[in-house]
């Protein structure tokens, strides 16, 4: 295994960490302000509004995790019966699908980024350019894959019986 892959799997590890982190500061967030609400009333000042971008950056980085896992949803009916160069060039054109798809996010949420930066959530304090940024950095991601994918074939399509990422050769 070289060095960039292990790097990129550190990487991955990260982000899946991230995704926990934020998926349990959520749910203390929501708990704890629902038990100060109706037991005290009394509330965490900001705490939909972090728990509201936790759950963005979640959606937006487990997308790109689900994407590279294979686990996102996809319709694998009508590719079953097909024969083997059709469903990799299937592949290819729902991986040339997904990248465009991310350029076009990526393309609208960069000027928001920038738009909202300055405007800073008045309970949490927290730049709304954030909530934009989720989408930059979840679309670079899902581009990055789908891009490698297109690129390097053998990645395009999932060994489900290895449970490792593209093994399946390009059609000669």
């Amino acid at each position: 295994m070289g060095l960039i892959t292990r790097i990129i799997g550190i990487g991955w590890r990260i982000i899946d960490a991230m995704i926990a982190i934020a998926l349990v500061a959520m749910i203390a967030l929501v708990f704890t302000n629902v038990v100060l609400r109706y037991g005290f009333s009394s509330g965490i000042l900001g705490s939909v509004e972090i728990s509201r971008l936790l759950f963005v950056w979640v959606i937006m980085l487990g997308s790109a995790a689900c994407l590279r896992n294979f686990e996102h949803l996809s319709l694998d009916g009508a590719a079953e019966g097909m024969f083997p160069k059709a469903k990799y060039w299937l592949h290819r054109f729902v991986n040339l699908v997904i990248l465009g798809c991310c350029v076009m996010l990526v393309w609208g949420a960069v000027p928001q980024v920038i738009a909202n930066w300055d405007n800073i959530s008045p309970m949490s304090g927290i730049p709304v350019g954030m909530f934009y940024l989720a989408g930059v950095v979840g679309g670079v991601l899902m581009a990055a894959i789908a891009l490698l994918r297109l690129l390097d074939p053998r990645r395009a399509v999932p060994d489900f019986a290895s449970n490792v990422e593209g093994t399946e050769e390009a059609p000669q």
